[in-house]
């Protein structure tokens, strides 16, 4: 499957980078005794996308897909068990490290984003 954000399929990332993030109550944190106390109210997925070098065209389908106007977005992306993660979620900055060009084409290097779960 790859990677879906809304009904837009991406290129297919190079990497994912997997994370589940633990989400503590208000009153976590450490006693006086050094006791660990607070409630556990949910597990949320993140996922590190890295694109392969993209073409421009490829890149600006990335951008649209994660911009930050668009809200939150039903994103589709293969798991690290290769079935698929179907989540509510929300997106960090784009980052491009660089461009390159090769055969006259240009390129976006390691297109990076977040995307987190609601």
């Amino acid at each position: 499957m790859g990677l879906v954000i809304g009904s837009t399929t991406l290129p297919t990332p190079k990497s994912v980078t997997y994370s589940q993030n633990k989400l503590w109550s208000q009153n976590t944190g450490r006693l006086d005794s050094g006791y660990f106390v607070g409630d556990l109210i949910a597990i949320k997925k993140k996922y590190e996308v890295v694109f392969p070098p993209l073409t421009t065209s490829d890149l600006t389908t990335v951008r649209t897909a994660v911009n930050p106007n668009n809200g939150f977005a039903t994103v589709q992306i293969t798991n690290a068990e290769g079935g698929t993660d179907t989540v509510d979620a929300y997106f960090g900055d784009l980052t491009v490290e660089s461009y390159s060009w090769h055969n006259g084409i240009q390129y976006a290097i390691n297109a990076t984003v977040s995307i987190i779960e609601r």
